[in-house]
């Protein structure tokens, strides 16, 4: 009878594991080789000559040129990103779902991944998609940690330093993952000392975010020392806020007192009048493409060779940066108006302007096929998915917006709980509005890969939340 019972208990656990070993092998299936658009292709490209710069994180291409000379192009990065997310479903599964009952749990958890405003992306080798991945699996990692009674100190610190170098993968891949990261390192260390209180959550978020903090500092070291051309891409959110503040001010003298300064810091010249027109808070770009030219972005700044803003000088970007914070302190009323503009677009409340939903073949920037080399052609399978997908794109369901509303209104439902029960809920829908708060305050555009963590986040904090009904109905 003993015997039965362990085979039974094998059997189950063998048939969990196949769940998720199957579903990683039908979703790299599904995406294999992995698609390509400009992005990708300028970071494989710096892969292959040895050279980085610091427009993406310079670590992915050193990634990126270790996977590509072991198998040419993107299928081993998408082995690695799609990997990272898997491990971190069934870490989570295990940690979170398992004492439910996982008959049912497992394939709904593994569903969710390839719902199409999660599956449409996540084939597309994209420093967002290793940062999800990265930040999945440290949440499921985390989740492992016990108290004392039930884990040995030994165990549980070196799971904390497991997280903490996943955690820190993921703010290198990707800087803006910081805000990401606090409330699941702070988790981390809440698990690590748990109290059944506010102070005990509180204790925990202070080094937490103290702890990310000293990450963030040390990945602009590492970025710095990695590459070997400096790019300065603050440039372009400096550029893009001092814009938007010259646009609402009512006082024509002082547009274009301002935009001379701007102008000055960037080789330009000219009138404020082609910017007034120009500036749109959907893009950053746009204030660079007035016509007749005044703000002129430097020659091949954004071709298969990512040069940036390297061409200014020491002066000139020192001038632009003090231009910046002088700028934000004098109007910060402007300054919000205009970030609150670009939340609009990010958000996907502005009809028709949420950026590639779907990223899959027609994507790839045919203009750099000479430079990167024939890419493989799609399959069938991909073609239906893409051309399936890209019907709804302007649907409400491929907007970020009601997922963030989703998601806050699953941290209330959480928080008003109790302090422990539905914790890891809280860790997850802190993390993920946070996440979309950081991109309120520096996004450039509204591309919907920003907001694909906060969405994931909003549909497995949904399904943690309903545990307990969906057990019963299995």
């Amino acid at each position: 009878m003993v015997l039965t019972q362990k085979i039974g208990v094998l059997v189950r656990m063998q048939r969990i594991e196949l769940i998720f070993i199957g579903g990683f092998l039908a979703h790299f299936g599904i995406m294999y080789p992995g698609f390509m658009c400009y992005d990708a292709v300028n970071q494989i490209l710096e892969a292959r000559e040895g050279v980085y710069s610091d427009w993406h994180p310079p670590l992915m291409a050193l990634i990126w040129r270790v996977t590509d000379n072991i198998v040419p192009g993107p299928a081993g990065m998408l082995f690695l990103q799609l990997g990272l997310v898997w491990t971190g479903a069934y870490l989570t599964f295990q940690a979170f779902f398992k004492p439910y009952g996982g008959k049912a749990l497992a394939p709904l958890l593994g569903a969710i991944l390839f719902l199409p405003p999660l599956f449409g992306i996540s084939g597309a080798i994209l420093k967002d998609m290793l940062m999800w991945g990265a930040l999945f699996s440290a949440f499921g990692i985390a989740g492992h940690i016990r108290n004392h009674d039930e884990q040995t100190p030994r165990i549980a610190f070196l799971l904390l330093a497991l997280i903490v170098l996943v955690l820190w993968l993921a703010i290198l891949i990707r800087h803006n993952a910081l805000f990401a990261t606090i409330p699941i390192l702070s988790f981390a260390l809440y698990r690590l000392y748990p109290k059944n209180s506010l102070f005990g959550l509180v204790r925990a978020a202070v080094p937490g975010a103290a702890l990310t903090l000293i990450l963030f500092v040390a990945t602009g070291a590492i970025n710095n020392r990695l590459a070997d051309r400096h790019t300065y891409p603050w440039v372009a959110n400096a550029s893009f806020d001092i814009a938007g503040v010259i646009k609402r001010l009512e006082d024509k003298g002082r547009q274009q007192a301002i935009f001379d300064q701007l102008a000055g810091s960037l080789n330009s010249t000219g009138s404020v009048e082609p910017l007034l027109k120009a500036y749109t808070p959907m893009y950053w770009r746009e204030v660079f493409r007035t016509k007749p030219p005044t703000l002129q972005l430097p020659t091949n700044s954004m071709e298969s060779q990512i040069h940036g803003f390297e061409s200014l000088s020491d002066q000139q970007r020192q001038t632009l940066h003090t231009l910046w914070i002088h700028t934000l302190l004098a109007e910060p009323v402007l300054w919000v108006r205009h970030r609150l503009a670009v939340s609009k677009y990010v958000l996907g409340l502005v009809p028709d302007n949420s950026w590639s939903p779907v990223i899959m073949a027609k994507d790839f920037p045919s203009d750099l096929e000479q430079v990167y080399g024939s890419h493989p052609q799609t399959t069938k399978l991909q073609e239906w998915l893409e051309a399936g997908m890209s019907k709804y794109v302007e649907y409400w369901f491929f907007q970020p917006w009601p997922y963030f509303v989703l998601t806050i209104c699953l941290f209330f439902a959480a928080a008003f709980r109790g302090v422990t029960v539905n914790i890891e809920v809280i860790c997850l829908t802190s993390s993920a509005i946070l996440h979309e708060f950081g991109l309120m305050l520096a996004a450039p555009s509204p591309d919907f890969r920003y907001s694909h963590y906060m969405v994931f986040c909003s549909l497995l904090s949904l399904l943690l939340l309903a545990r307990p009904w969906l057990a019963k109905a299995k």
